[in-house]
Formats: C-alpha cells, structure tokens, sequence
C-alpha cells in the first residue's frame, strides 16, 4: 500500500511525558503505566515493521486473516496439557507462576489505542498480535519477569519495537535506577539482549498457535534463537524510577548503539 498504516499518532509530548511520569510515580509500574507513558505510536517504526511482516509469506497470511493469538493463549488448561519441554507447557507454567493475565494487560492497551488509528485492518492485526507475543518472547528468549529480565525482553524485540525512541529511553532511565541501587551489570545483558534480537527472524510474523505443541529447542531453531544463558536478575522494587533517574538517564548510552 501506499502511504503510512499510521493514520493517528497520538504524540504524547514532553508536557505529556513529565505529567505521566509523575503519575507513574504516585501509582506504580503496571501495564497501564505502561501504555500510557510508551504509546506505541510511531510512523516510520511501524510502517518498517509493517512491511517486513507482510513480505513474509506467512506473516501476510495471518494479517490478512486478522489472526488474533487470544484464544490459543487464553487456553491455559489445554497449554498446561502439553507435555513438559514444549512451547505451550513452558508458556502456561510462566503465566502461571509470574500470575499474569494477559486480558488485563490487552485492556490496558485497548485504553490507548483504536482500530480508528490504523490505515487497515491488518496493521491493526499487526499491532495486537505484537502486544500479545510479549509473554511468548519472554519464554523463547529466557528472560524473566524481573526488572532487568523486563529490560532484555525489550532490547530483544528492537527489531520489531514500533516505538523504538521510547524503548531505549525506557532502558536508559532503568539503568539509571539500577546503577542508583548499586546493580552493573545490566548493559552488558541488554546489550547482548539486543545482539540476540537482531539475529531472529520477524516473530509477529511467526505461526506461534502452530509452535505451541513444539519442543522449545525446535522453536528457537525456527525462529534463529540462540539459547538463552543464566543471567543475576534485578528484583523489582514496587516504584517508578524517579525524576533524578530521567535526568541521569540523559547521560547514558543505550547498549544497542
């Protein structure tokens, strides 16, 4: 197609950023911190995205069928099923032990943006089949749902990150509070967390319902994963970073450049 799949890209702003910032601050990271400071809005992103997806010949067919991956993911009891080792098992036993829900964290997002927003409905397709492999990414790449683990998800999924400005300003600000704590060792992770993602093939375009009866090793083979390694985990601390965390942020450089 010609032309931007982003029609409405609900710029956030610096006034906007510092008023969400300060309420991130009184309530908390969660995902609706999250979608409303990130706003996974950007053009030139997305239309990149959105053509590597659909150069694929399997990433195009699932756009155009406007495969939502809800219904595999919601069904946990089939997942928990499967045996050990596999994708799906591995996947339930994650979401089971972290206790997230996936239908809090797609309503959470759903508050900030609109099919009204998108060209078509295949970038719209796009958009939420992206939000939904987060968890999935978590499990093939093998990072954790702590602090740092949170970080390396991000940086592995670059390639694919519709609002990449905002990611590595997030990940700057992180290590701007982990080196506050007294933790080091989070760019050299990040920045192999980065080195890792580049090397996949586009996951928003992976046949993940199809996968999911897999063994987890065939599935990173698929996907051109390499296996994850053992990394010391950042415990998260219940609060945002703070306002000192922003400025210093300033002064970091991002692992991936």
């Amino acid at each position: 197609m010609t032309g931007s799949v982003l029609v409405n890209p609900r710029k956030l702003g610096l006034t906007g950023f510092v008023r969400e910032a300060a309420r991130a601050r009184r309530v908390g990271p969660g995902p609706e911190t999250v979608f409303r400071l990130l706003r996974p809005f950007h053009g030139p992103e997305l239309d990149a995205i959105y053509r590597r997806v659909v150069s694929d010949r399997q990433g195009r067919e699932i756009l155009r069928a406007g495969r939502s991956l809800q219904p595999t993911l919601l069904d946990l009891e089939r997942l928990r099923s499967l045996p050990e080792g596999t994708l799906g098992h591995a996947y339930a036993h994650f979401m089971d032990r972290n206790g997230i829900d996936i239908v809090s964290f797609a309503e959470a997002s759903l508050r900030h943006m609109s099919r009204d927003d998108y060209a078509n409905d295949e970038a719209w397709t796009l958009v939420n089949r992206a939000r939904d492999i987060h968890e999935l990414v978590h499990v093939v790449a093998g990072y954790g749902t702590d602090e740092l683990g949170e970080m390396c998800e991000l940086a592995f999924f670059a390639p694919e990150d519709p609002r990449p400005a905002a990611t590595r300003l997030a990940i700057r600000v992180n290590l701007a509070a982990f080196r506050r704590r007294g933790y080091r060792h989070g760019e050299e992770e990040i920045a192999r967390a980065f080195a890792r993602g580049a090397a996949t093939v586009s996951l928003i375009a992976a046949d993940w319902e199809a996968m999911m009866d897999w063994p987890l090793d065939r599935v990173r083979t698929q996907l051109r994963i390499d296996a994850p390694r053992p990394y010391e985990p950042i415990p998260p601390t219940g609060e945002a970073p703070t306002f000192a965390d922003l400025a210093r942020a300033a002064f970091i450089r991002c692992p991936s450049a």
